[in-house]
């Protein structure tokens, strides 16, 4: 009976190794990350480049998006949203201010409001979307909105990471607000760096 007691403990614990090696490759398996650095001719960190991957899983929109008005600057200064994402546009300023932007060939315009309110807008094609202000012709600001799940913003000095990307074969998509970009067909089987050039010309 005791050994027939430690078999069945044995088995048990056979069979819990089985489950967390399993676990352990499925995650490991989910996804790779996806790395590097987007650079401006000459060599310099394309801080704020969106580098995004075409070609896997289209993109659910985002629960919560926001592009704050405050000290007379659009917050953030550049963003990235999925396909479908409503994205509120709060006036933290003690001025007026007003968001309008040509986007999907068609104009929006939110109008003028205070302080405390928020106003609403919904992109519901992928695309670049210029933010400007009609009171304050300084204000600026861009959102890129993409129908992957697989996107990051890079931070001052260019560096990008892309996590869980799923093994296959995408297009690797990168843009500046300077009006360069860079377009390049990536095979993912692990974890890996690309090095992002920009060049002029159409994404």
């Amino acid at each position: 009976m005791v050994g027939s007691g430690v078999d069945r403990l044995q088995v048990l614990i056979m069979k819990r190794t089985a489950l967390a090696f399993i676990a352990g490759a499925s995650v490991t398996a989910f996804g790779s990350n996806v790395s590097g650095k987007v650079e401006l001719p000459g060599g310099k960190g394309a801080g704020n480049a969106v580098v995004y991957l075409e070609g896997g899983a289209h993109a659910t929109p985002l629960k919560h998006a926001t592009v704050d008005q405050r000290e007379r600057t659009f917050i953030p200064h550049v963003s990235v949203i999925t396909v479908g994402t409503t994205v509120q546009f709060p006036n933290d300023d003690t001025i007026f201010h007003n968001v309008f932007a040509d986007y999907d060939a068609k104009k929006f315009d939110l109008g003028m409001y205070p302080q405390g309110r928020s106003k609403k807008m919904t992109f519901d094609k992928a695309g670049l979307v210029v933010l400007m202000c009609s009171i304050h012709p300084d204000m600026g600001a861009y959102l890129m909105v993409v129908d992957t799940p697989y996107f990051a913003t890079a931070d001052k000095k260019g560096r990008f990471s892309i996590a869980n990307v799923p093994p296959g074969r995408y297009t690797l998509k990168a843009w500046h607000e300077s009006g360069k970009v860079d377009s390049r067909e990536v095979v993912v089987s692990g974890d890996q760096t690309v090095n992002v050039e920009l060049h002029r010309g159409r994404l």
